[in-house]
């Protein structure tokens, strides 16, 4: 009996690790990205051979993934280009928007939840989807419970120097939502408030978890230049928090590209395809980019571009609509690179007609890449199943398992909520290092910058970044420091900088200075 009850004993120690080790991995009760709605709610003859079905799919990702049809749903979404969703932190539906309506989890029009981006596409588009991509990221309130916000984009007719299309996104609107426990259902209460007004560009729109552990970063550019707006969004709602104008974009058609955090959110990768691939480092205490690197776009085929990051972020995926490479992050500054082409389309057509090219990729919460059908022909999902593998090991398999419903083109994205708060940064208040606690610094003597430490007994090893807000290098430099230490910066222009203060290169302190004549 003794053994039979030590048997069972260590089975339950081992259940128990195995739950709080996936606890600490996901973090507790952060599930906002469990579910993607997919597809059209209302009723229609599917037109893939051998199929019939109607109505909305949720992917979950709960335990890996589970595609369920619900065949009973007849409303006027549309999931398209324009494709976001949200759960609660349990990882239970709570919305999605179509980019013409927020839906709630009952399926039906949200309370006042309708008509978000009025004007001539929401009455020319509406019940054919959203025509712009990427154009809609829901986020929990932080601190508020059971409120939510989606931040949306808007097209509208209008005229961009040097670019064809007759039409640019002109409009960011945020709208908010929460469970009102009276009616027990969630109510819009307020809805298309301009956050950013002018020329936006289109399918760069990116999120990620603050440096906190508890706010978080959204980041949209302009068109045709490398000028980025960064939104906070915390307890008060959203603000614009900052501009940053760094890197290369120029291509005023930038209809075709996207924009993505890697799931550690400490660098942001874009691509155009007239551009190229372009990666930054990234700041999430600071909400800052630095150290751009920009590479070539390789294919001809400039109709769309797509990236997206391997797990570890080790890979970038870049694809155009018929091929797929794997990008190494950390040789982005090598001139003499060459991607590796992973993955291209194999010519397969549906009923003789319909073509499989590639469109959006998206890493999932199984650690899977899945790729969209370009075009109104989403039949099937293609699937690189080992992203963290080396080259054709990655295991990319084309229009790998047939879906329940037609889908067309776009996949939801969102941060990781399981982010906490960025250790050794500015954003650590409740953990400063020993190093730390002793470093003092002036801003300004004599053109210098004063360290000192109040340990008089300890020699510190610290190298020390100066960039600035463009995320440029400014000055680099070793320094032992026993006491007291100045830095001349008589090299340096008058303005604001970024200093990064490094123990054995892990980052110990990050602050704004300030040089001034």
């Amino acid at each position: 009996m003794s053994k039979a009850l030590s048997f069972i004993d260590c089975i339950s120690i081992k259940l128990i690790l195995i739950f709080f080790l996936f606890v600490n991995g996901r973090g507790i009760a952060q599930f906002h990205d469990h579910n993607w709605i997919l597809g059209q709610g209302k009723s229609y003859k599917n037109p893939k051979p051998g199929g019939s079905n109607e109505g909305l799919m949720q992917f979950n990702f709960q335990t890996g993934l589970n595609i369920r049809l619900d065949t009973n749903i007849n409303n006027i979404c549309y999931m398209s280009y324009t494709c976001s969703s949200i759960s609660d932190e349990k990882g239970n539906l709570v919305a999605y928007t179509d980019g013409h309506n927020i839906f709630d989890d009952r399926h039906q029009i949200m309370l006042d939840g309708d008509t978000i981006n009025p004007g001539n596409f929401w009455q020319g588009y509406l019940g054919w989807g959203y025509p712009i991509s990427d154009g809609a990221i829901f986020l929990p309130i932080p601190k508020r419970n059971k409120e939510y916000l989606v931040l949306h984009k808007r097209i509208e007719f209008g005229m961009v120097m040097g670019r064809l299309p007759e039409y640019k996104c002109d409009k960011l609107y945020v709208s908010q939502f929460k469970y009102d426990t009276l009616q027990k259902r969630y109510v819009t209460w307020e809805k298309n408030r301009v956050l950013l007004e002018g020329e936006i560009a289109e399918n760069e729109f990116a999120v990620c978890k603050h440096g906190n552990g508890i706010d978080y970063w959204v980041v949209a550019r302009k068109i045709g230049e490398p000028l980025y707006y960064f939104f906070l969004i915390d307890s008060n709602g959203v603000t614009l928090h900052h501009e940053q104008r760094i890197g290369t974009a120029f291509f005023p058609g930038d209809l075709n590209g996207n924009m993505i955090f890697n799931r550690q959110e400490n660098q942001l990768a874009r691509v155009i395809p007239q551009e190229g691939i372009e990666i930054f480092d990234f700041d999430r205490c600071l909400g800052k980019l630095f150290n751009p690197s920009l590479q070539p776009f390789l294919d001809t085929f400039l109709i769309s571009g797509n990236c997206a990051f391997s797990p570890s972020g080790k890979y970038l995926y870049v694809n155009s609509i018929i091929n797929i490479y794997q990008y190494e992050v950390n040789k982005r500054f090598n001139p003499n690179y060459i991607p590796i082409k992973v993955g291209e389309w194999d010519s397969v057509l549906i009923e003789n007609t319909y073509s499989t090219l590639f469109f959006t990729g998206r890493l999932a919460l199984d650690d899977k890449i899945y790729f969209s059908v370009f075009g109104t022909n989403g039949y099937y999902m293609h699937t690189l199943h080992k992203p963290e593998e080396h080259g054709k090991s990655c295991d990319f398999r084309n229009h790998d398992f047939l879906i329940p419903n037609y889908m067309d083109g776009g996949l939801p994205f969102f941060p990781n909520f399981r982010n906490g708060i960025l250790k050794a940064s500015a954003c650590d208040t409740a953990t400063i290092s020993k190093t730390t606690d002793h470093l003092l610094y002036t801003n300004l003597w004599q053109n210098n910058l004063r360290i000192s430490s109040s340990d008089v007994d300890k020699e510190y090893q610290l190298d020390l970044i100066i960039t600035n807000l463009e995320g440029k290098l400014a000055l680099k430099k070793k320094i032992v420091l026993r006491q007291t230490l100045d830095i001349g910066l008589e090299n340096l222009i008058q303005g604001m900088y970024i200093l990064h203060i490094l123990e054995n290169n892990e980052v110990i302190k990050t602050d704004k200075i300030v040089l001034t004549r």
